[in-house]
Parts: structure tokens; sequence; C-alpha cells
């Protein structure tokens, strides 16, 4: 949610839902500091539930989502070659809100450290303030994506019975905090000036990131109603305040690490709103709200250079907004006016994201991390990426690569279904560190998260010169794919490129029918499948799914009809409100649209047939289909129906189906029916590819890159031979090569 100023009170043991794998009990023991001011609990009573579970991603750029999505000013386009990695997140532990006297309190901010442990703070929306840190603990156990551990322990936390923290900060064995108080020990002027309740203090940890039980190193009171940001650097305090309610304006305050003396402070009216505060070796950046400001300056708070004034942006008030400070940009979440990421330098936008939906009080963009450290992809390896997530409230968390073109400009890049935790609560802060994700949830809890991606794997694995391209005959737009599928040219014409020729080497549908491919043959157990879109030039919302026909089942178009018509028809889909509704595990792709048309597709999103880790057994034919134009936006879901006549119907790749099933528009060519599909192979890519004219009316241009995939049994290809065009070949497969069996027709099952 946008408002985020919250209190924590006393901790009571708490539930957490279903899917628990063990849940663990601590108990109390706890010391009084400051006349019970502070509370430390070195043994917290919390329960805290493990979980193993991989939350659903879903597209953030699609058809419904105009004007909603990233914005550049540089007009060109980052081109196929930059695709965003294929991240999936496992959710490993939740901590639900504490319930404090029948109130939910809720996580306001994380810090993560480089050891495994995170500071958390708490509290509680409104007055009287109240709030509180928990210290924990976790303790990653690699192997596959699968098998990946997250134990999280809260071993320590601190509580305090009349102040709420806002933000946090590690450094040099302590931890600095932020917040309002209405406790004199702990508050400004409160008997005397109820509206100035900001104050930092800081306490020191020991060896294992507990709260020393001693007095704080330092309570600091200030001016305005609450502190909202607070960083340090180089032995430096920065802390950001908020407007009070009797004329005090906030601003930014600077404080010596070492002996807690005031070195500058930055306020007035010029500097009111100010809600974030960041830095590094370039200097301080201060953030302002109402409207949207960022002012930089040297170290020591001199220099005052004013690189973003945007008058009629991030119009909110009280609501969780903060910058952050990377490389040679800064990146400021602006609330219900989306992220911008600029040039920390002068201020220039490189690309701005828009807020996520239009609900200004719940989906807005509340806080952004950078994650650059060193991850685990799916086979164990150590690989660095630039993973930008943004705290998105209702909405949930989104996550985009930040990648280089051959110019060296950096761009936004949507990763393959970057939307998680849509709707579960309201994400109002993340941070993440290594393969590890903290989300404060809102009344969704606080969520701990592992990453899991396939490095490359938006990319079409390549490797070697033959495959890469082959890749390029695929991407609609090239030069080569030109000669190979130009837009609204038949395959059929007497200039086609060599291997189109040699791909359909009859001169009619008919006759190429017969050639068309029926089903995807596996030939060794455990073998995965993997599908890679390419490119699309539909212009419908097309759908992409598969089934499975076991290898018992007979060989021949009838047996394997009878076989979907009374196993798998009847599981596929849901009726509701007199349309069908097909069910996820049968679907793919749900919306083929590109993202240069409005839709989620980006050249190279890879997805791994049923799932990561599913395999398929010897003998199993995997069955594609296509339902025309039956992604509904409006409603979030695929409509089909088997009714003759109608368009939104599913077309299979197995051409006997689609004559058993009597597909209306058949009778233009025969059992070349309203979808068809079209495949060859490359032995120097390992990879099949599968081009698609999604719709088949006299007239119709048979131009075959309406949408186009490739297919393959394994992400990592061992280089075969160059790139040559004899290799290339209708359904065929390398002598030797074991797993993906390509079948257009009977006579090469029966080999």
């Amino acid at each position: 949610m946008k408002r985020f100023f919250v209190i924590l009170v006393f901790i009571s043991t708490f539930f957490i839902g279903c899917n628990k794998d063990d849940v663990k009990t601590y108990e109390k023991g706890a010391v009084s500091l400051l006349d019970g001011s502070i509370v430390i609990n070195s043994r917290p009573n919390l329960t805290i539930t493990s979980l193993n579970e991989f939350p659903e991603g879903t597209p953030t750029l699609s058809s419904e989502r105009k004007g909603m999505g990233i914005r550049s000013t540089d007009a060109d386009d980052p081109g196929p070659n930059l695709r965003g990695n294929d991240y999936r997140f496992k959710l490993v532990a939740q901590v639900s809100t504490w319930k404090i006297d029948g109130v939910d309190v809720q996580a306001t901010h994380v810090k993560i450290c480089d050891d495994g442990y995170a500071f958390v703070s708490y509290n509680e929306k409104g007055d009287p303030h109240r709030g509180g840190v928990v210290v924990f603990k976790f303790t990653v156990s690699e192997g596959s994506l699968e098998e990946v551990k997250v134990d999280v322990e809260p071993i320590n936390y601190m509580l305090m019975q009349k102040a709420e923290l806002s933000a946090l900060d590690y450094y040099n064995g302590k931890l600095y905090m932020t917040g309002a108080s209405s406790d004199k020990n702990l508050g400004y002027r409160y008997q005397t000036d109820k509206s100035n309740f900001a104050f930092f203090m800081v306490m020191e940890l020991d060896d294992s990131k507990k709260f020393k039980p001693v007095e704080p190193n330092a309570i600091v009171k200030l001016t305005s109603f609450q502190g909202t940001s607070i960083r340090v650097f180089n032995d430096l305090i920065y802390v950001t305040t908020g407007d009070g309610t009797n004329g005090t304006d906030g601003g930014l305050y600077i404080y010596d690490a070492n002996n807690y003396t005031l070195v500058r402070s930055i306020l007035g009216s010029e500097y009111d709103h100010a809600r974030s505060v960041d830095v590094d070796e370039s200097g301080i950046y201060l953030m302002q709200a109402e409207h949207a400001r960022i002012t930089k300056f040297n170290h020591d708070g001199s220099g005052k250079n004013v690189i973003y004034n945007m008058p009629g942006e991030s119009l909110q008030k009280d609501a969780k907004s903060e910058i952050l400070v990377w490389d040679k940009y800064v990146f400021v979440s602006e609330n219900e006016s989306g992220l911008k990421m600029l040039f920390k330098e002068n201020g220039d936008i490189n690309a701005s994201l828009d807020a996520p939906g239009k609900d200004a009080k719940n989906e807005v963009t509340n806080s952004v991390s950078m994650n650059s450290d060193l991850k685990k992809n799916f086979k164990g390896d150590d690989v660095q990426s630039n993973l930008l997530f943004l705290a998105n409230g209702g909405k949930g968390i989104y996550w985009y690569d930040i990648m280089k073109d051959e110019d060296g400009k950096d761009w936004v890049v949507p990763c393959k279904d970057n939307n998680i935790l849509n709707g579960t609560g309201s994400a109002n802060f993340v941070t993440s560190k290594g393969n590890i994700v903290f989300v404060a949830d809102g009344l969704g809890g606080l969520k701990i998260l592992y990453i899991g991606f396939n490095n490359g794997g938006t990319d079409h694995p390549v490797s070697g010169d033959g495959c890469q391209e082959f890749m390029s005959y695929l991407y609609n737009g090239t030069k080569e794919t030109t000669m190979l599928f130009p837009e609204s040219s038949s395959v059929f014409r007497s200039n086609a490129h060599p291997i189109i020729k040699q791909l359909f080497q009859m001169p009619s549908v008919e006759e190429a029918a017969n050639s068309a491919l029926n089903y995807i043959y596996i030939t060794k157990d455990n073998t995965p499948l993997y599908i890679t879109y390419m490119s699309e030039g539909a212009g419908w919302s097309n759908v992409l799914g598969y089934f499975e026909i076991p290898a018992e089942v007979a060989k021949n178009d009838q047996a394997e009809f009878d076989y979907w018509n009374t196993n798998i028809k009847p599981d596929m889909y849901t009726p509701s409100n007199r349309v069908n509704v097909l069910k996820d595990k049968y679907i793919i792709f749900k919306n083929i649209r590109d993202s240069k048309s409005g839709g989620p597709m980006v050249a190279g999103n890879t997805y791994q047939v049923g799932g990561d880790n599913k395999t398929f057994k010897a003998g199993t034919r995997v069955v594609l289909f296509m339902c025309p134009n039956g992604w509904r936006p409006q409603n979030n879901r695929v409509e089909v129906t088997f009714t003759t006549g109608t368009t939104d119907q599913i077309f299979f790749m197995h051409k006997g189906f689609n004559k058993a099933t009597n597909i209306p528009y058949a009778r233009a060519y025969g059992d070349f029916a309203g979808v068809q599909m079209m495949s060859f192979y490359s032995a120097d890519c390992n990879s099949m590819a599968l081009c698609i004219e999604d719709w088949h009316m006299n007239g119709t241009d048979v131009d075959f890159n309406d949408i186009i995939f490739s297919l393959s049994d394994n992400l990592v290809h061992e280089k075969v031979t160059g790139f040559e065009a004899p290799k290339w070949a209708v359904g065929e497969r390398i002598e030797g090569k074991e797993g993906l069996v390509i079948v257009p027709t009977e006579d090469i099952l029966k080999k």
C-alpha cells in the first residue's frame, strides 16, 4: 500500500497458513533498558514457517497495459540481442504480520548483511508510536533449484513501546535506525511540541549480530514528524526527515558516526518532504517528494546541485518512496509516478517505468533494489547479472535486467514472466543480496525468496557460429530471416531461399501438408523439452499449448485421437459462463504477442515444456496445439471451444486431430487446417525450427512467419560443425543423437 507509517508493540506467537514444512518456536528472555523504553529479547517468542513454493510469474508488459511500459529517451529498440534472463523465484519462508493487542504490525525496511544476517524494522500504522527490529539469520543449502533449502531463523529482537522505525542501516558492528517516538527518552520535545517526534538511534551488536544488552550508543532527537531514511557511509550518518505539522520543514542531517556530533543540517522549506537519501563515492543524493526533486551534495553537505526537478511527479503524502544510487545512475521510486532511471551526474532520464496500475493508492512503485552480486544459476554455477527489483504495492514484485547493447547503452530489459506476489499483500519494500530476496509485503507479511535463474535462458542457447546463424535465420526482420520468411511472401515462391525450397519441396499446400510435423517423439527416458520464442507477426493474441500421448497408445492417427478425446479433452478446460477456459497446465505461452506490439513476448523467451524439471519418457509423443486469438485480457484467461465454425478453438499440430474434429477452413486445403506448423532441423544447433501460419483461408499470404519458435532437448549445445545448408532437413535427426526426434510422417516413425 502507498501509506506506510506503522507501529509495533510486544511480540506474540503468530500462526502462518498452509504449505509449511516445519515450525520453530522460541522461548522468551528479555532485558529492559531506559526504564522499559527498549526491550531486548535474545530468544524471541516468534513462529516462522519454512515454505517450498514457486509463485507463478506473470508477464507485466501486455496489450492491456498501454502507456504503462518502459520508456526510454532513445527511440531505438535494443533489438533481439538483449533479452532478460529467465528468473524463477522460490518462496522459502514467510513471517506473517505480528498481531500486537489484536493489531497487525508490518515490516517497513530490511538490511541484508554479507554473512547471512538480515535486520527488519517494524511498525504499526497510526498512533501511539510503537515498533522494533528483528534480527534474522538465514542459511542456504545449495542444490538444484527444487532442492535448495533456506533456513530462516529469528535470533534476536529489540522492542520499543513508544517508538516506530521507518528505516535502518548496518555499519561497522552497529545498527542505525530512524523513525518517530512519543517516548520522552527518545522523542524530540515531546512535552512541549507533539508534532516533532523524529529521532535516530544507534545500537551496538555482538559478533553474532545480536543487540548487546546495553543502552544505545546514541539517541539523537530531530525536528519534523518522522525520520524517513538513514544511510551510513565512510563514518558519516545521513538522515532524512519529512515535514512536521507545526511549521517544521524537515530535510537532511549529517552526523559524525564516531562521536554523533552534527556535521551539517540542510533544513527549511527548500528541502521539505525529504523522503530518501543514498550515498556513494561521488556524493550525496537527496530525494524529495511533492513534487519530485533530486539534489546532489558533496559528502559534507556542501556543493548543492539540483539535478532533477519535475513538478507534477511523485504527488503523494506519507508514502514509502526510495532512491538508489548504482553505477552511473540514480533510481528513483516515485510512488504513483513510477520509476525513473537518471544519470546521476546531470539527472537526464535514461529510462522510465510507469506505475504498474491505475489505482494511485495501491498500485504504486514504493521501493527499488539492484542486485549485481554473483548468483547461483539453475546449474549451480556462479553468474553475475544486474537484476533490478521494484516493489509495486498491490501489484507485487517486478524485475528487470540492466543490459548493454553493442554501443554500450544500458537498457532496462523485461525478464520472462517478471511479476510475482500480485494481490497477495502490498509490496512496500524489496532488497536482495546474492540469491536471497526479502520483501516487506504489507498485510501479506515478510517474505523471503530464493533466486534461481537460467543464465542466458531467455537467449536461445548457442555455441558456435553455426548455431548462431541458425538462430539469426529465425529472428524476424533480420537480413537472413528476410531471405527465409519475408513478410507476405509465399514459401512456395520461385525465388525462395534454397532452405525453404528444401523444406517446402512441393509447389502446393496440399502436398506440403503430407510432410507437416505431427508431434515430437521422445526416444530417451528423462528427456526435457525446451521451446524458445523467436518472432511474431500475426497480430493476434494466439495461445500455444501441449499435451502428451503415452508410449503404449497405438501409433496411428485414430488411436491417438481417441486417447485425446477420452483422456485429455475432458480435463483440458473448465466451462465458465458458457465458454471453455483452458487450464494452465496445458498452456505454454498464453499471449504470443511481441513486446514491440504491446504484448509480453520478448525474442528469446525460453520455457521448459511442463515446467522446470519436467522430463518425458521414451516413446512419448508431445503434441502442440494453438488457440488463435484465444487470450482474453479482460478476463485474464484463455477461452476456447471445440465448436465447428468458431475462431477461438484449438488447432492441433497433429493433422489427424484436425481432420477428426472437423475443424472449419480445413476444406480450403484438405488436412492442412487453419493453423499450420512446419518444421526444419539444424544439426549444428541441435534444434528444430517451428514455423506457424496462424490462419489459412483462400488468399492468405502463406509466409509462415506469423509465429516462429525453436525446439530443443538440451540448453547447452556442443558445436557439431559450421553452418551448412545441406544439414538442414525436414524432421530428421543426425545419427547418434539421443532424446528428441522430429516425426513428420509415419515413415520416419517406423525407422
